[in-house]
């Protein structure tokens, strides 16, 4: 009976770190690949007039603020507009808007962030923009983002993606550790992958289509995970996301458990459902020698981190001596990406916070994993709170 029990354990050890090892893998590859040097642009003239497109559902606390700071970027006024869709709205969203500087398409049906996005792009290409470049209604802009995203477009690109980071990090230990969640997946991945010249993918925020692009593939993306759901269709056209981190979006954070997990459901479930309608068809088309197809795929079936550790943990509790060294051994990978991750995207204080916090902050990554998979949510546009009540600041996700 003993030898039984220590051979199946043997084998669950095998296969946990095999389902482990493979995406620890993926992390460390990246985490070199962003060490080399990669393309970033060319400075050319005239510049690019780039349409900066404001998604908004009821932030009459936020928009005024961010209409004004993205009227501060140090680019030629005559160059860009800013342009916000009061999407939906019950507050003056759209009159505070309009009072700051910007222009205002407001919508009374069809409510979502992508069919609002479609709506501005279908009037936007009636006009002479070059790209159109969509933020959060709680963002601010680096200074220089029109001008690093000019640059990229003068070099040839055809889109482009802002490291987009948060501009919250010190409120709680939960913006610490999306600060440093993030400086991973929204900076260390997309730079590790621009060596390679594969795309960066496009994250919500911060991210530019040229002219071109949305006249090719109209955006037409109107899931929880729009911005995944498009990137598949760039992909499947043809075209590829550069990466820009010499600027920079940074965006207000949820700060308690309550508003983090509402939006961290949305997000999970939103992404089961792109597995769903796309994984089989991208591993296909991979195992027919489409590179491209590989890479979308492993972006979409890409499991979260604190899973990753979590299998790791029990490989090595589990597993034979042979296994325990693997699995330390891809830990070890882990901590080598996101630490260099912090130190590039992140600070080096957060990293230090991070540590105490890191082992109830995957406990609570993996519950939500498994959550977003039995519980039923509303998975249409709605609002995460990012302060306390209190502070009544409130922003769309």
């Amino acid at each position: 009976m003993n030898e039984w029990f220590y051979l199946i354990r043997e084998i669950v050890g095998w296969l946990v770190l095999t389902a482990a090892a493979l995406p620890s893998a993926y992390l460390g590859l990246l985490a070199l690949g962003a060490l080399l040097p990669y393309r970033r642009g060319k400075k050319g003239e005239p510049a690019k007039k780039i349409a900066v497109v404001i998604p908004a559902h009821n932030e009459t606390i936020l928009i005024e603020g961010t209409v004004t700071k993205a009227l501060q970027q140090e680019y030629p006024k005559e160059a860009y507009c800013i342009y916000v869709i009061a999407d939906n709205c019950s507050d003056d969203t759209a009159e505070k808007a309009e009072r700051a500087g910007a222009r205002v398409l407001v919508r009374s049906d069809n409510p979502g962030k992508g069919q609002g996005l479609n709506a501005a792009f279908t009037n936007l290409l009636q006009e002479d923009w070059d790209a159109f470049l969509v933020i959060d209604a709680d963002t601010e802009m680096h200074p220089q983002a029109l001008a690093r995203i000019s640059d990229a477009l003068h070099d040839g690109a055809a889109a482009t993606q802002l490291f987009y980071g948060v501009l919250n990090p010190k409120d709680t230990m939960r913006t610490v550790a999306m600060e440093f969640a993030l400086s991973s997946f929204n900076g260390l991945r997309p730079r590790g992958k621009a060596p390679f010249r594969i795309s960066s993918g496009i994250f919500g925020n911060g991210f530019c289509l040229s002219r071109q692009v949305l006249t090719e593939v109209p955006y037409l993306a109107h899931s929880i995970v729009e911005d995944l759901e498009y990137h598949l269709r760039l992909l499947d056209a043809g075209f590829r996301v550069r990466f820009i981190d010499d600027a920079w979006v940074k965006a207000q954070m949820p700060i308690t458990a309550k508003q983090a997990e509402s939006q961290r459901v949305r997000w999970e479930r939103g992404r089961m459902q792109m597995i769903k309608a796309h994984a089989g068809r991208l591993l296909g088309k991979a195992f027919r020698g489409n590179l491209t197809a590989f890479e979308a795929f492993i972006d979409v079936v890409m499991p979260p981190v604190s899973a990753i550790a979590m299998l790791l943990i029990i490989a090595f509790v589990i597993g034979p001596m042979s296994v325990r060294f693997a699995a330390l051994g891809c830990l070890s990978l882990l901590v080598i990406h996101y630490g260099l991750g912090s130190l590039k995207y992140g600070s080096i204080s957060g990293l230090i916070r991070i540590a105490f916090y890191l082992p109830w902050y995957i406990v609570w990554k993996t519950w939500i994993v498994v959550s977003s998979l039995v519980k039923q949510r509303t998975l249409g546009w709605v609002r995460t709170k990012r302060h306390d009540e209190n502070n009544e600041v409130e922003e769309s996700s």
